[in-house]
């Protein structure tokens, strides 16, 4: 069922060429919506300055021949003195969006431009008051200039789309809002869920806060307190989002990324193949393809992905796990450039960890470890405990305690990338084990295996050959399956 559904998702979004500006373009015209600026005092409508732009990336991802840039990458550039050109030129685009607003008693004045930034000239401006007290009115009459003007103004025609779905309640599309502009890890993020389940539960017919809750559910279910990788709220938050608009990219694409975790290695990667085949300039198209290759242990081809998603959509966060591609095989530098993607998060900053590790920096780990938050998800006492010198009082008790919930921890891939990272302190036979439990699992790691310079040990091990074999079969399986059809 999940194969049809995003295969008629694909053919829905398969590009076409069209006009841009009166011009005959060769492929989509492409754009990037800043956040607003607020000109008013009043800083309790600073949340609008994410929530409207990204509702207005959302009207504008509906048509085809618009090749929008996710809020992700853009949301940097919230500064009030962007320079437009360098931003298009960092992001690759040939338009940008921008906005400013400011509350005038009990209406919200905005106003919406739109520059070709290669011509250094306006396309499109409209200025609007608006309800500020009926968010609902205000996105339904943002909504029709976007469609009615900008649309026309970038050279594409406005397409219906009957699935969209409507907010319907004003304090549910409120909720739905101010999640938008919190952070994706942390207590944030764990108030976004709790907005954005309220959210749903008083419109449980508008599809962006079910996706939107999914992609958060995520996060707390792969790196939340008592995380075990199991989707039990992700998932289902994700097929309702779709069942009620099958035209979400988004929940598509993660629903794809659970199924390589489940380890459904082929019907993901065909699944995410068609994605990059009917709409080539998208990035996270890429990216989604990227994560399958990786889990099939085909590091050069995850690596090749990943490099044009980021080519492509320069800026996302959500590409920053290609870090692990690239520092698996010994990548530091390239591995780097994906951490920044997503600087000075918590997932970056343990991520980190395991690069010093790998560079041989064991010292500067330790240094950073000690100042360090406990971390459910990365262990950071049970490596403190496993590379300090001499160990902390306690430190036996914290490894058992780590080995229990990494052996019991559903999506492989973290089993197999920390399994060296253990080998001093935990041994051979422990390294075995978990990568071996991974590869079961269905991260087939082979290329990793033998490049990974956290293994440099273990391939030294007696157990190593077996493991080896194993990997190789679990890739073999899958390229052979891949290769049938």
């Amino acid at each position: 069922m999940l194969v049809v559904l995003v295969g008629w998702l694909i053919w829905h979004w398969r590009e076409t060429s069209a006009p841009a500006g009166g011009r005959a373009s060769a492929g989509p015209v492409t754009i990037a919506v800043l956040p607003f600026q607020n000109l008013g005092a009043d800083k309790e409508e600073d949340f609008l300055r994410m929530a409207l732009p990204d509702e207005v990336a959302t009207t504008l991802s509906s048509v085809r021949t618009l090749s929008i840039r996710p809020f992700a990458t853009t949301g940097k550039y919230a500064g009030a003195n962007v320079d437009l050109q360098q931003a298009g030129k960092d992001m690759h685009v040939g338009r940008v969006v921008t906005e400013h607003y400011q509350r005038v008693r009990d209406k919200l004045q905005l106003t919406l431009e739109a520059v070709d930034v290669g011509d250094d000239r306006v396309l499109w401006q409209e200025t609007m008051n608006l309800p500020a007290e009926d968010l609902v009115a205000t996105r339904e009459q943002i909504t029709s200039k976007v469609r009615q003007g900008l649309i026309p103004a970038l050279g594409a025609t406005t397409e219906a789309n009957d699935k969209a779905t409507r907010p319907a309640n004003e304090e549910a599309y409120d909720l739905y809002l101010r999640s938008v502009a919190l952070a994706h890890d942390g207590e944030q993020n764990r108030e976004a869920v709790r907005m954005l389940e309220r959210s749903v539960g008083l419109d449980p017919a508008f599809a962006p806060a079910w996706s939107a809750l999914g992609k958060r559910y995520y996060y707390e279910e792969e790196y939340g307190v008592g995380a075990t990788g199991t989707m039990s709220r992700t998932e289902p938050a994700l097929r309702r989002a779709l069942t009620l608009d099958p035209n979400l990219e988004d929940a598509a694409q993660q629903i794809v990324s659970l199924d390589t975790d489940d380890g459904k290695l082929v019907q993901a990667y065909r699944e995410a193949k068609t994605m990059v085949e009917n709409r080539p300039q998208s990035g996270f198209a890429h990216f989604t393809l990227s994560y399958v290759l990786r889990y099939a242990g085909l590091s050069t081809e995850a690596a090749q992905e990943c490099e044009t998603a980021v080519r492509l959509d320069p800026g996302n966060f959500q590409f920053r796990s290609c870090a692990s591609v690239f520092f698996s095989t010994g990548q530091f530098e390239q591995a780097r450039d994906f951490l920044n993607l997503d600087a000075g998060s918590e997932w970056s900053n343990n991520v980190e960890i395991g690069l010093l590790l790998r560079q041989g920096k064991t010292s500067e780990a330790v240094e950073r470890l000690r100042k360090m938050p406990e971390s459910p998800f990365f262990h950071v006492r049970a490596l403190e405990a496993c590379y300090e010198t001499p160990r902390p009082p306690g430190s036996q008790q914290i490894l058992e305690q780590y080995e229990k919930e990494i052996f019991a921890y559903r999506d492989p891939e973290p089993k197999f990338t920390q399994a060296g990272m253990y080998n001093p302190c935990l041994g051979n036979t422990f390294t075995a084990r978990l990568l071996k439990s991974a590869i079961e699992g269905g991260f087939c790691g082979y290329d990793s295996l033998q490049l990974d310079p956290i293994l440099t040990a273990f391939r030294k091990a007696p157990e190593y050959p077996a493991v080896l074999a194993q990997a190789k079969e679990c890739q073999n399986r899958f390229l052979a399956e891949r290769d049938r059809h």
